[in-house]
């Protein structure tokens, strides 16, 4: 079995989670990378763009396996499979509400994991080629050392790199789905900001002077379907 397609797992087990690994290794898939946190989740997928998530329910942090699994699909269109010990009514209805890709009860055998991930990436890519409309755009590749956000059409934050993260000390959980310029901070005595005189909000309350760089996202049609910013910090002290 050799398909080739990339697997993130998210499991806050590290030993379930090297079993797992091993085991989809075996079955001919590569491993997009592990995480234990539903927040974790969100950013990793949005980085390494994953064929498939196959993700834990029951997750340490601020937001379980569900919540995660409905901010990846909304935010990268990636299919999701569920992993959970939990099988009770309530569980299962919300698991239902965000339209995984696929539900496994543990323990489930290798056989019944293949095949759930096969037919997962079969239902994902035929809806791809028969409604692409639903489909949210891929993001542009970014040099990796260069801090990028990406923006919806509306301004509103849908993703980002590392070094964007690093650069305004918040976690992606906390900006995602916010308007871009709520990040900026501008003198109240100026009517026209000049790009040298941009500032950003990092998530402790201070200021970076920064440039910005900005990229038009097009689709095929040459509708512009996103934003890229590209974030240079300035060497002028905030």
């Amino acid at each position: 079995m050799t398909s080739g397609h990339q697997i993130l797992i998210v499991e806050d087990e590290m030993v379930i989670s090297m079993e797992l690994a091993q085991t989809l290794k075996r079955l001919g898939y590569g491993i997009a990378g592990q995480v234990t946190r539903g927040e974790d989740a969100i950013q990793k997928a949005g980085m390494v763009r994953p064929d498939l998530v196959l993700m834990d329910i029951m997750l340490q942090g601020e937001i379980d396996g569900i919540e995660a699994a409905d901010r990846i699909h909304d935010l990268y269109d990636i299919p999701v499979v569920f992993l959970t010990a939990h099988s009770d009514e309530a569980t299962l209805q919300r698991a239902i509400a965000v339209q995984p890709s696929g539900y496994l009860i543990k323990p489930f055998r290798d056989r019944e994991l293949y095949s759930t991930i096969e037919l997962s990436l079969h239902k994902h890519d035929l809806r791809r080629r028969l409604m692409p409309h639903l489909s949210p755009p891929l993001e542009p590749a970014v040099p990796g050392d260069v801090p990028c956000l990406f923006l919806t059409p509306d301004w509103m934050i849908s993703g980002g790199n590392t070094k964007a993260w690093e650069l305004l000390g918040v976690s992606p959980d906390s900006c995602i789905r916010t308007r871009f310029d709520t990040l900026i901070s501008l003198n109240p005595s100026l009517q026209v900001t000049m790009p040298d005189n941009i500032y950003l909000k990092k998530g402790d309350g201070t200021r970076i002077p920064v440039l910005l760089s900005l990229g038009a996202i097009t689709e095929a049609g040459g509708s512009i379907s996103g934003y890229v910013i590209a974030l240079t910090r300035r060497d002028t002290p905030a």
